[in-house]
């Protein structure tokens, strides 16, 4: 085999890693396509999209992600909570706090 030969092999391979990776009609966060795709999908993940998409630029309360997530993601409130603290200890959430109305809570910023 000639170094042309490899080199076109190689390329080969690289496209269906692509295609396999980086595949076509997979939705980004905010639809519910993806769950049905049967994409693999946690909470701290789709927790980890929102920050990557910007959710976290201003703080917000868990409450507040609780109610992004319901569309996507139905689960209990408490989860969120448990997954964004430990999001917070991993060190991928900064916690923050917050002005509700005379109350301070506890918020995630990024």
């Amino acid at each position: 085999m000639d170094q042309k030969e490899i080199n076109k092999q190689i390329f080969k391979r690289i496209e269906k890693i692509e295609k396999a990776v980086f595949a076509k009609g997979i939705n980004p966060i905010g639809t519910k396509k993806n769950l049905k795709l049967g994409v693999k999908t946690s909470l701290p993940n789709l927790i980890l999209k929102l920050r990557d998409d910007r959710f976290f630029s201003q703080p917000k309360s868990v409450s507040e992600v609780h109610k992004k997530l319901q569309p996507i993601y139905p689960c209990d409130f408490n989860r969120v909570e448990v997954a964004l603290l430990r999001l917070y200890k991993k060190r991928q959430l900064r916690k923050t706090s917050k002005m509700v109305g005379s109350k301070k809570i506890i918020a995630y910023v990024w």
